[in-house]
């Protein structure tokens, strides 16, 4: 069996690993980058927009023989752990007749991606995996893990041919909503591992201080209590966050307001959980009809419509702000600016710091910011811990800017990989 890791061992983003025996071709995920080979950030909404041709020009795209549409050959299936464009972005361009694999919470998300033009990805073909349930792709016997991810759904996978075993972790964390999937993984670690690709992506970051989404929602509490109007910033497809915000809502008599798209999105996952929190609940969110071209597309398609009973006016937002706590969105913060709204508003910002530098639009209309965030990805301690309990033979860095810490960490079971370096396992 023959491992090439394209895109991964040196980044975080641009996750596409292929695995390779006689028979069989095997690829766990095929994302966009979320830095270009010169290390200079990229905008996976506009890569998004590129064609093949342009991304392969641009080095976005890894040359990657019998991958792509152009090529007269495809893979014999690609696992995907999770619905982040950086680990998905490239299925628009790859062999159409290649089966893809992945969680029906993952499905579902990049379905709503395709909906809303976020990827020019059709997953309406792709296969759906059950956890802890083995299937078989040619010679490959794979077993998909549900892991604590922010991203629902997300997987980690066994993989066995030819008297191998590897142990692939995706992106995974100990300290969500579903830290019992980690504790899990540690108390039956899959056994006799040869070798372990796993994800580092906040090795060479601060993080003193560790938080933890049952942290994230105490803070989100003590902020709420006090007076005044708050907006929130937070991935609308990070369900665990979602669910904090509007847990801290409940336990302060706020109310929670977010726009159409992200109605849809928990409204779309409601099968998966009944725990989610939905528009039609007694205490439910509301929803402002932001006028966007997402809430464009939703009426358009008829599917608006389905949220009028939970819609607030701006007039009943401009009359109940101090007990509201409003999503934050691009059009929403400027239409709260021209009506002269956001004087003594307070933003709290939940996602990473990276995002908040492309836009002072806070700092010019003196909003303070505060940061209460936690991180989709396992602390270094936790690595430490999930290393210990599986044992592999052999630890493969994939998902990190610092692979050397690895060996720092692990000593000499760390295997450091080049992209696009085969090696025989």
């Amino acid at each position: 069996m023959r491992l090439t890791i394209h895109r991964g061992t040196k980044e975080i983003g641009g996750s596409c690993i292929e695995l390779k025996t006689v028979q069989t071709r095997l690829f766990l995920d095929v994302g966009l980058p979320l830095v270009d080979r010169d290390g200079h950030r990229l905008d996976n909404r506009k890569s998004g927009m590129l064609d093949l041709e342009q991304l392969k020009a641009q080095r976005i795209a890894p040359e990657i023989e019998n991958l792509y549409s152009d090529a007269p050959h495809f893979p014999d299936g690609i696992l995907l752990s999770h619905s982040h464009l950086d680990h998905y972005g490239l299925l628009a361009h790859i062999h159409k007749s290649t089966p893809v694999y992945c969680s029906k919470g993952t499905k579902k998300i990049i379905e709503i991606a395709h909906f809303f033009g976020q990827s020019g990805f059709d997953p309406e073909s792709v296969h759906t995996a059950e956890p802890w349930k083995a299937f078989q792709i040619g010679d490959f016997t794979v077993t998909p893990y549900l892991a604590d991810h922010s991203a629902v759904d997300a997987f980690s996978y066994l993989i066995e041919a030819q008297g191998k075993r590897l142990f692939y972790t995706g992106d995974l964390r100990a300290h969500g909503r579903k830290a019992v999937l980690f504790d899990a993984l540690l108390k039956k670690p899959p056994a006799d591992i040869d070798y372990l690709i796993i994800e580092g992506s906040t090795f060479g970051r601060d993080t003193s201080g560790l938080t933890n989404e049952v942290d994230i929602e105490e803070m989100l509490v003590n902020y709420f209590s006090e007076n005044g109007l708050y907006l929130i910033s937070f991935s609308s497809q990070n369900i665990d966050r979602f669910v904090s915000v509007f847990r801290a809502c409940l336990r302060t008599g706020r109310t929670l307001v977010v726009d159409p798209y992200t109605a849809d999105v928990l409204d779309t996952l409601r099968e998966l959980s009944g725990n989610l929190p939905q528009f039609d609940w007694e205490n439910g969110f509301k929803i402002f009809f932001v006028p966007n071209t997402y809430t464009e597309k939703m009426a358009k398609s008829k599917s608006l419509f389905k949220y009028a009973s939970a819609k607030i006016s701006f007039d009943q937002i401009v009359k109940n702000k101090n007990t509201l706590a409003l999503k934050d969105n691009y059009l929403l913060s400027r239409i709260l600016k021209n009506k002269e709204l956001l004087v003594g508003a307070k933003l709290i910002y939940s996602l990473w710091e990276g995002y908040l530098d492309e836009d002072n639009f806070w700092q010019q209309n003196s909003v303070p910011v505060i940061h209460v965030h936690c991180s989709g990805h396992a602390y270094r301690d936790d690595l430490a811990r999930l290393v210990k309990a599986i044992n592999p033979k052999k630890v493969i860095p994939n998902h990190t800017f610092y692979p050397q810490e690895f060996r720092n960490l692990f000593g000499e079971k760390v295997m450091l990989l080049e992209d696009g370096k085969s090696e025989n396992l």
